[in-house]
């Protein structure tokens, strides 16, 4: 038995051309090169903002070891101020009474331009002249006015515990011999990092 075929008509194509759809893949493959690019920068920009914050970690973790030699040189001045000028201010290193701080508790009546730097070698130097300039400024922990007569009454001190030896004519320690000073040290660094310290030592 002879099926039939279709009948062919000569000059007619099977498909006709959907010409709406000429040009959509180039369009989509610029949308996501677009969003290729846009995602490449914020990619780039993240890891330099996360290699600025390093960099500002360390130089501040190494201005807060830098801190050491600023307590260091208020110990070794410490002597010299209490033997000369116990009751006198002295400009930009010492004042002979607490004075009131900030949230921080930095003293707020501190003007630190005034203020001499040091290297870290502890050498007086030129503020701004070294990588790391270390300055510092002590304060007495009493109470004004000045002189202070009463240590007891006006000043934070330390008093030793246990009243002393109980041995036979042995010392008895009735009163406070040592004053409290507060150091506060400030560090500036690279990229105007600054790190501030504070220590107390007694006289």
């Amino acid at each position: 038995m002879n099926i039939p075929s279709a009948p062919v008509f000569p000059g007619r194509c099977r498909h006709t051309p959907r010409a709406g759809q000429q040009g959509v893949v180039l369009f989509i493959a610029l949308i996501a090169l677009v969003v290729l690019t846009l995602a490449g920068i914020a990619l780039v920009r993240s890891v330099d903002t996360s290699n600025v914050i390093s960099g500002n970690l360390a130089f501040k973790q190494s201005a807060l070891e830098s801190s050491d030699i600023g307590v260091e040189a208020a110990f070794n001045a410490l002597p010299t101020i209490i033997s000369t000028s116990l009751d006198q201010d002295i400009a930009g290193q010492y004042f002979a009474t607490i004075q009131p701080v900030d949230s921080n508790g930095v003293p707020t009546t501190i003007n630190w331009s005034n203020v001499p730097c040091r290297d870290t070698a502890g050498n007086v130097v030129t503020c701004g002249s070294s990588s790391y300039s270390v300055q510092y400024v002590i304060d007495r922990m009493c109470n004004g006015p000045t002189p202070v007569t009463n240590v007891q009454a006006s000043c934070v001190t330390d008093v030793p515990l246990g009243g002393g030896s109980k041995k036979a004519g042995a010392v008895v320690f009735s009163s406070a011999t040592a004053v409290y000073y507060r150091v506060t040290v400030r560090v500036t660094g690279p990229r105007n990092t600054v790190s501030m310290v504070q220590a107390m030592l007694t006289h």
